[in-house]
């Protein structure tokens, strides 16, 4: 069994999962009250965060102290590159450089970390060197690791969300018949394309459940609450409310899967004669009443399902419908 466990830290809950094989041994799920990311809380915030994290630790019963914790992508810059066939001297060179032009923070107050996830055996004039590259503030790590420690925790290591939810669906997939991954949260977006063993692009949008129930809020001049429970409720049942909610939720929804058609396109174009194999929701918007037979038309020719991170694993029956929301965190923790 590893002897880590693995925690999500989102804006609206903290989820924790260990897993021994094929079995999850212990899962924690509670609100995160501050309703914002670590990285933004103030350090009185931080402090209730760490007793909510101590409260939920005590409760499940957990052992370990050993953790594999998640940063969010809003607060890091992740991306697949393609580069030409070089060195790998020359690709640390190609990728500072293309970092120094795109990444929005600072050189110096960054740490820096890639893999190369696609290589040519050899240079043909054509191919490409695939490499997945992440940035991420020192600032940001730095805070998540004190608040780790003040919770009596050991961190093994920090990772962001993408490389967890490639982890969490792997089996479902194959490198020649890749899958679409949507993990829609609280305040955004993760989209990846992802096979067995290769991630062949990512893309993060800051749009998820809260924006939603803002969208809600304002067209039915309802307070937060009310309109989050009518999302709820109708989600994007044509069939419910008359359709006003439909109406209200179409126009964010096809934003969001119209930036998925575009992933899907391009790795038809990059991979010719290949096709995303399946379209997986997941996150709480995998909940929103009717998401999936609106995404089935959307995407017609494509397999639209739940994403359930527990799938093929022993969990306990109070647990059971609540795979999608613990894909991080079980795949934090394989």
């Amino acid at each position: 069994m590893p002897a880590y466990f693995g925690l999500d830290i989102g804006t609206s809950s903290i989820k924790l999962a260990h897993i021994d094989g094929t079995k999850v041994v212990c899962l924690g799920i509670a609100n995160n009250s501050q309703g914002k990311a670590l990285a933004d809380m103030a350090n009185s915030e931080k402090i209730s965060l760490v007793e909510s994290l101590k409260i939920m630790m005590k409760e499940t019963g957990l052992k370990s102290r050993q953790v594999v914790a998640s940063i969010p992508e809003s607060a890091v810059y992740s991306r697949v590159m393609k580069f030409p066939f070089m060195s790998t001297p020359e690709l640390a060179t190609a990728i500072k450089w293309e970092l120094d032009q795109t990444v929005p923070f600072p050189p110096n107050e960054i740490e820096v970390s890639w893999v190369v996830i696609e290589k040519p055996q050899r240079a043909t004039g054509e191919e490409k060197i695939g490499v997945y590259v992440v940035a991420t503030p020192s600032k940001v790590s730095d805070a998540y690791t004190s608040v780790l420690e003040l919770a009596g925790l050991e961190p093994v290591r920090l990772e962001n969300e993408i490389p967890a939810l490639s982890r969490a669906f792997s089996a479902g997939a194959s490198d020649t018949a890749p899958v679409l991954v949507m993990n829609m949260g609280a305040s955004g977006t993760n989209m990846i394309v992802a096979g067995k063993e290769k991630l062949f692009s990512n893309y993060y949008m800051p749009i998820g459940g809260n924006a939603l129930t803002r969208f809600v809020a304002d067209a039915f001049s309802l307070p937060i609450t009310q309109a989050e429970s009518y999302k709820r409720t109708y989600g994007m049942a044509k069939d419910q409310l008359e359709g006003k909610m439909f109406t209200v939720l179409k126009p964010i929804i096809d934003n969001v899967l119209g930036e998925a058609k575009k992933m899907m396109i391009a790795y038809q174009n990059d991979y010719k004669g290949t096709a995303v194999a399946r379209i997986i929701l997941s996150g709480g918007g995998s909940y929103l009443n009717g998401i999936i037979p609106y995404m089935s038309e959307f995407f017609p020719n494509t397999e639209v399902v739940i994403g359930d991170a527990f799938s093929g694993l022993s969990v306990q029956e109070k647990f059971k419908g609540l795979g999608p929301v613990f894909d991080v965190a079980c795949g934090l923790s394989a």
